[in-house]
């Protein structure tokens, strides 16, 4: 591990057509030690060839197939260098300063595990994300979504990071593990985060560290796949990470949530076959999580009252506004 070293690993499927603008911001960083690992997924767009004819410099790590975002970056992370791994979806453009103002929190504070991004929609110039929230039902939501770009100007200990633009200490990847291959796609940022939480590490929200976002470019925000994937990962989610006197105390908040969304996804969307085939897969997959429960909460060094203040409340203004938000348009 290379001190001051920062590896920022770049995923891609298919995603030629928005690499040049993505990897030409990446060149333009005022943090000049940095090593970039570009993560092809089994593209069949040719987009290796792009990369090795326009960036000779970047390191590429080839996989035969389709990893899924947790499995391909967990790829990339065997060949990093740094003190300091980035995640860095392929379809953002990120400003200059952008991982110089990352990486001061964490040179600062050595309890800063993680740092998040401001991430604003590139066609919009709405807030996609302000960093990441947890519901008191054990899920994630993106704080300030669609909010106005100038609004969460202050940096501030927040509950975690939006993976498509974050930093991570390695110390911490090594404490508790990196992204989980089982959730395959959809909620394993959330994941981290939780454990990050339960462990006692402190993510800190740098809203100088700005990132356009072309936001849902490789897979549609409600496709059968993102709707699977979402709905069988939250039980994950909730399995592993929630302690189980808060399990209890929030039983309900998660049972509104369940019958909220079955609701919603299937008769506003008409998603009745993923959700039920992501139920059903959750699970099988539950011994599995459970033996996992083990190990994340053996980590646990944190009180329940501490993760309950990390946890926004269920009619909390900003939850409200984000649903009805989600509700009109889809």
């Amino acid at each position: 591990m290379n001190s001051g070293l920062v590896s920022i690993i770049v995923l891609n499927w298919n995603g030629k057509f928005f690499l040049k603008e993505c990897l030409v911001a990446l060149g333009t960083q005022t943090y000049r030690d940095v090593e970039i690992i570009f993560v092809d997924n089994g593209s069949t767009d040719r987009s290796i060839d792009f990369v090795v004819e326009q960036f000779p410099l970047i390191r590429i790590v080839t996989l035969d197939k389709n990893y899924g975002f947790a499995g391909g970056n967990i790829r990339g992370l065997e060949v990093c260098k740094g003190e300091f791994i980035a995640l860095l979806n392929n379809d953002t453009r990120v400003e200059a300063t952008w991982l110089e103002n990352l990486v001061v929190p964490m040179k600062k504070n050595a309890s800063v595990g993680i740092c998040a991004s401001k991430l604003l929609v590139e066609t919009t110039g709405k807030i996609d994300s302000a960093g990441d929230m947890l519901t008191s039902w054990g899920v994630g939501l993106k704080r300030g979504c669609g909010g106005d770009p100038h609004l969460y100007g202050d940096e501030q200990n927040i509950f975690g990071a939006c993976a498509a633009a974050a930093l991570y200490r390695r110390t911490m990847l090594d404490d508790i593990g990196f992204l989980d291959e089982d959730f395959f796609f959809n909620d394993e940022d959330t994941d981290l985060n939780f454990r990050a939480q339960l462990a006692g590490w402190n993510c800190t929200y740098v809203p100088s560290a700005l990132v356009y976002h072309k936001v849902n470019a490789t897979i549609g925000n409600l496709s059968d796949l993102h709707v699977y994937y979402h709905v069988r990962n939250l039980e994950f989610l909730w399995l592993k990470n929630m302690p189980k006197e808060l399990m209890l105390r929030y039983a309900h908040h998660k049972l509104i949530q369940e019958l909220g969304s079955l609701l919603y996804l299937g008769l506003r969307h008409g998603k009745w076959k993923p959700f039920f085939k992501g139920k059903r897969d959750a699970v099988k997959l539950f011994p599995r999580m459970m033996k996992k429960r083990k190990e994340v909460q053996a980590k646990r060094r944190v009180t329940n009252a501490y993760l309950q203040k990390q946890f926004l409340p269920i009619w909390s203004k900003e939850l409200v506004r984000q649903k009805i938000r989600q509700f009109v348009f889809g």
